[in-house]
C-alpha cells in the first residue's frame, strides 16, 4: 500500500501543478506579450522559453524535489491509508502525462539521431575557416531536402547544408548562414526544442501553439543578432535568408525531429520580421555590436543558486509537505 500511495500522490501532484501552472503561464504569456516584444531579442527568447517550460519544471520540482522525499522520509512503510477515487483519477491523469512526455522524448531523440546519421552518410565535410562545428554538404536527391540548412544534434551538433543551397549562396552568405546556426548551438536551442516538443499540449486544445511560435520567432531573431555580433555583414545574412526561403516553402523535416533551421517553415514563420529587423539595424547609425558573452555562465550560475537554495530549505519544508499530503489523502 505504501508504494501505491506514493506513486498515486506523485502522479497526482505532478498533474495538479502542471495543469494549474500551464493555465497561469498561458494567461501570463498573453498579458506579457506586448512588453516582451520591446525587450532585446535574446532576453525575449529566454523569457518566452522560461514561461513556456515553467509548468513542467515546477511540476517536476514539486513531485521529485519535495513530495517524493517527504513520503520516503516520513510515511511509514506499513501504512494502511487507502487511495480515494478523486486522488486515483488525478494520479491516472498524471501518469498519462508522464508517459506521453517520455514516449515523445524517446521518439524525438530517436528520429533526430536517425536523420542526422542518414544525412551524415550522404554528405561530405565542408572546410570553412574559423568554424568549430562540423559543417557537411548534402549531395544527391536521396540525401535529404534540397533546401536544408540546419543544425542537428543535442550535445555534438552538426550543421547540414544542401548542395543546392551551397551553389546558390556566395561564400560570404554561406558563412553568415553558418554563423546563425552556430548561434543556435551556443543557445542550446535544439535542447530547448526538445523540451518544448515533449511538453506541448494536445493539438485539439490549441493552447500552447502561439507560445511555441512566439519563442521560435524570438530565438531566430536572437540568433541573427548573435551572428551579427561575430562580425558578419547584415547584407550577407539578409541575402542568405531570402535566397534559402525562396528555395522551398515547406518543412524539410517532420515535427518529431529537433533541428534549428536558417528559415523555419510554418505559418508562424518570422522571415518578414527578421528581414525588417536586419533592415533597421542596417539603417541605424546607433547600432552597437557587442561581443558574444559566455552563455554557459548564464545557465550554470542560476542552476547553482537554485541547487543551493533547495539544499538549504528542503529539510525544513519536508514536514509541512508531508502534512499537506496527509490532508490530501484524507
Amino acid at each position: 500500500m505504501f508504494y501505491l500511495l506514493s506513486i498515486s500522490l506523485c502522479c497526482a501532484i505532478f498533474f495538479m501543478v502542471f495543469a494549474s501552472v500551464s493555465v497561469l503561464c498561458m494567461w501570463t504569456d498573453r498579458l506579457a506579450r506586448p512588453a516582451v516584444s520591446a525587450l532585446a531579442p535574446t532576453t525575449a527568447a529566454n523569457l518566452l522559453f522560461t514561461i513556456r517550460i515553467l509548468p513542467v519544471l515546477l511540476a517536476s520540482l514539486a513531485t521529485f524535489g519535495f513530495v517524493l522525499p517527504a513520503l520516503l522520509k516520513f510515511e511509514p512503510r506499513s501504512t494502511s491509508e487507502l487511495v480515494g477515487w478523486p486522488l486515483l483519477g488525478l494520479a491516472i491523469l498524471g501518469a498519462i502525462a508522464l508517459i506521453v512526455m517520455s514516449v515523445r522524448a524517446a521518439n524525438i531523440i530517436r528520429s533526430t539521431t536517425l536523420v542526422a546519421a542518414a544525412w551524415r552518410w550522404h554528405s561530405k565535410k565542408l572546410l570553412l575557416e574559423n568554424i568549430d562545428i562540423p559543417v557537411y554538404c548534402l549531395d544527391g536527391a536521396s540525401a535529404g531536402p534540397s533546401s536544408v540548412l540546419a543544425v542537428l544534434g543535442f550535445f555534438r551538433p552538426k550543421i547540414f547544408v544542401a548542395r543546392k543551397v551551397v551553389d546558390t549562396l556566395t561564400l560570404e552568405e554561406l558563412m553568415a548562414a553558418v554563423e546563425h546556426e552556430r548561434a543556435h548551438v551556443s543557445s542550446f536551442d535544439n535542447l530547448r526544442q526538445l523540451a518544448v516538443k515533449i511538453t506541448r499540449l494536445p493539438h485539439w486544445l490549441n493552447l500552447s501553439g502561439m507560445q511555441d511560435s512566439a519563442w521560435t520567432n524570438a530565438s531566430e531573431i536572437a540568433a541573427d543578432e548573435a551572428a551579427l555580433a561575430s562580425g558578419i555583414s547584415v547584407l550577407d545574412l539578409s541575402a542568405a535568408l531570402i535566397k534559402v526561403a525562396a528555395l522551398s516553402n515547406h518543412a524539410v523535416v517532420g515535427e518529431t525531429v529537433a533541428a534549428s533551421h536558417l528559415v523555419p517553415a510554418g505559418p508562424g514563420s518570422s522571415l518578414q520580421a527578421r528581414v525588417e529587423h536586419l533592415r533597421e539595424i542596417l539603417e541605424s547609425d546607433d547600432a552597437v555590436r557587442r561581443a558574444p558573452q559566455n552563455r554557459g555562465s548564464r545557465i550554470v550560475i542560476p542552476l547553482a543558486l537554485a541547487a543551493i537554495t533547495y539544499a538549504a530549505c528542503v529539510s525544513a519544508v519536508l514536514p509541512w509537505v508531508h502534512e499537506a499530503l496527509e490532508a490530501l489523502v484524507r
